[in-house]
């Protein structure tokens, strides 16, 4: 059952890590502004206050970077384990 149930568990993987990044990145933009000193949503914030809009939009690309980056990863896992069982469609 495990392996006719992995693509749909791997998708569920890819939609809550979707979830959790942003909630993540959001968590460090409302707690790094009350007094933190640490993290990509701090420097975002900080950056933002000293109008340094060059270092907002690249806290944005790593932000965007690394969940692109994730993603495609468990799309890898997801079409390799897709085609060593045989499940691909035609």
């Amino acid at each position: 059952m495990l392996p006719a149930a992995l693509p749909h568990i791997l998708t569920g993987l890819r939609t809550a890590w979707a979830f959790g990044w942003r909630t993540v990145i959001a968590s460090e933009l409302v707690f790094g502004s009350g007094g933190a000193t640490s993290g990509l949503g701090w420097q975002i914030n900080n950056s933002r206050y000293f109008l340094q809009t060059d270092r907002v939009f690249a806290g944005l690309v790593v932000i965007a970077i690394w969940g692109l980056t994730i993603d495609y990863i468990f799309r890898l896992i997801e079409i390799k384990t897709v085609q060593k069982w045989g499940m691909k469609r035609s």
